[in-house]
């Protein structure tokens, strides 16, 4: 797991946070599955875009799309989530109009959740199916 505080009143900075913290979960390249808890609330959310848009690879879910904005909880939702999708062989389905989550057809053994604050920290957590 990896966190960071950027600061925020920078255009751009939650971006740049999310690059820095990326490399650093050892995912191989950018197929990899992501969920992610955003938020909806501005700019968070237009730079959390910026930063998926430069994976386009990322097989992406978003936990408000099925359970709508839980503040504190969100970040554990999205490991339970990632948790049953690996046990389960699948990703839960896509659920979002904008065209944000794609379909992947082969089972995850590699979820990244990431968490955006709606005021302040961003995380990602790896969590992986143990062989």
């Amino acid at each position: 797991m990896v966190a960071d505080l950027a600061q925020r009143k920078q255009p751009g900075a939650v971006t740049k946070s999310l690059e820095a913290m990326w490399p650093k979960l050892g995912v191989p390249a950018d197929n990899a599955n992501l969920i992610t808890g955003a938020t909806g609330a501005e700019p968070v959310t237009s730079e959390e875009k910026a930063f998926l848009a430069g994976h386009p690879g990322l097989a992406v879910r978003a936990t408000g799309t099925m359970f709508g904005h839980t503040l504190e909880t969100q970040f554990p939702l999205g490991l339970a989530l990632a948790a049953l999708s690996i046990s389960r062989g699948a990703l839960f389905p896509a659920n979002d109009p904008t065209g944000l989550e794609i379909e992947k057809q082969e089972a995850p053994t590699q979820i990244v959740v990431m968490g955006t604050g709606h005021w302040q920290g961003e995380g990602m957590a790896l969590v992986e199916a143990i062989k």
